[in-house]
């Protein structure tokens, strides 16, 4: 009888490891299936990624070309809304932090100003990065950018940036469309009427070729096609790389490449992933109406998209392997920096992962800050060492003072 009972108890044994190898094979299954190519699988109902483990991919060899370049330090990041560009932001933000480079910062909240730049808008001085929320002016900026600066930024199609930008910044209140269904789709049957009907509200010019008002021009200058491939040509001069929304990880692979940066230099946790509340479900044809409705952006996107997947093509055949390498770690990152199992806080109309407080990354501290906390930091940095250096320089006028009178 106990040889019996024995025998009872390991064929259940065996039987409830069966079963659970069973179970997490079918999940292993289901997550490739949801999440092929290391990438991040976003729940459409919680609008949120989850964390995947992966074993590490073999990383592509270095050229010698990576190897002997100086990493870059000197960048003017144009922003332009609702294409991962606070993403990018906040890598620039964290690479020069940790390098104690200079930002040409607002001098309160995160964003220097809604209008073109000018010196005026930031302290007097000369600086390594620029990153932050601006209107482009060339000129300006090079007043108060080292000489050797080099220009980025990056771009959406208009067919999905209209309706990002739509939702995030709520526009549907100021149009009196939050009691549709669909206030996006109100919206794109007949968008002149409504921008007619409400001419005064600040963010009406996201609303009609966003992209272009970021670069500088008005919506007058964005219908004269003259003028509008005059300034496509200016950019494409003037920018050392435009990066793609659509690829935004085979961008990051080519501003390391332009950078001679390094793995996690170009690692990011994204931090502004929209809430399901404030996301429209848009058929092909309203994304189309969306292409025609911002002609001009759509112009400057698909000029640039050929320039950028040639890029791509002249990467090299290490492209593949690369992306692979980069996207294990980011998945890693995200794994070690945030709690995967904790519902993510909602913050300014977005969700925001909730912080492992145990990791043992040095980097995660910095992975978790927003545009709004970064761009603090580091003005108040700045201010300790200006206050610092002006302590210094009073400290040795009046040693001077005091020399000078012994003699006198």
């Amino acid at each position: 009888m106990p040889r019996m009972c024995k025998m009872k108890s390991l064929f259940f044994v065996i039987l409830m490891l069966v079963t659970l190898t069973g179970i997490y094979n079918i999940r292993k299954i289901l997550l490739n299936q949801k999440c092929p190519n290391y990438r991040y699988c976003v729940d459409l109902n919680s609008s949120w990624r989850k964390h995947i483990s992966w074993s590490e991919p073999k990383q592509a060899n270095s050229t010698l070309s990576e190897i002997a370049c100086n990493p870059y330090q000197h960048i003017v990041l144009l922003k332009t809304h609702k294409t991962g560009s606070t993403t990018l932001s906040l890598i620039l933000h964290r690479y020069g932090f940790l390098r104690n480079l200079t930002f040409a910062s607002p001098k309160r909240g995160h964003i220097i100003s809604h209008t073109h730049f000018n010196r005026k808008q930031v302290l007097p001085g000369t600086y390594d990065l620029l990153v932050n929320h601006v209107r482009y002016n060339r000129t300006e900026m090079e007043a108060v950018m080292k000489p050797d600066t080099k220009y980025i930024t990056i771009i959406r199609d208009p067919s999905t940036q209209l309706e990002s930008v739509f939702g995030y910044f709520q526009l549907f209140n100021p149009l009196h469309l939050q009691n549709e269904q669909n206030p996006y789709r109100t919206f794109m049957s007949k968008p002149q009427y409504f921008l007619d009907r409400y001419p005064e509200f600040r963010q009406r010019s996201y609303l009609r070729n966003p992209l272009l008002y970021d670069f500088g021009l008005d919506h007058v200058q964005q219908l004269n096609q003259t003028l509008l491939n005059e300034t496509i040509r200016k950019i494409e001069t003037e920018f050392d790389l435009i990066m793609l929304q659509e690829y935004f990880n085979e961008s990051l692979l080519l501003l390391k490449k332009l950078f001679c940066w390094e793995w996690d230099d170009i690692l990011y946790i994204t931090k502004t992933v929209r809430i399901a509340s404030l996301r429209y479900n848009v058929s092909d044809k309203i994304r189309e109406d969306a292409r025609k409705w911002c002609a001009s952006d759509a112009q400057l996107y698909d000029h640039f998209k050929v320039i950028f997947l040639e890029k791509l093509k002249n990467y090299g055949p290490e492209l593949e392997k690369d992306l692979k390498f980069l996207e294990f770690k980011l998945n890693q990152t995200m794994y070690e920096c945030t709690l995967p199992d904790k519902t993510p806080n909602i913050k300014d109309r977005s969700y925001r992962p909730i912080a492992n407080l145990k990791h043992n990354n040095t980097l995660c501290p910095y992975m978790m800050n927003s545009a709004k906390e970064f761009a603090s930091i580091v003005r108040n940095k700045q201010n300790v060492k200006s206050s610092v250096v002006k302590k210094r320089k009073k400290t040795g006028r009046r040693r001077k003072k005091l020399h000078n009178s012994k003699y006198l």
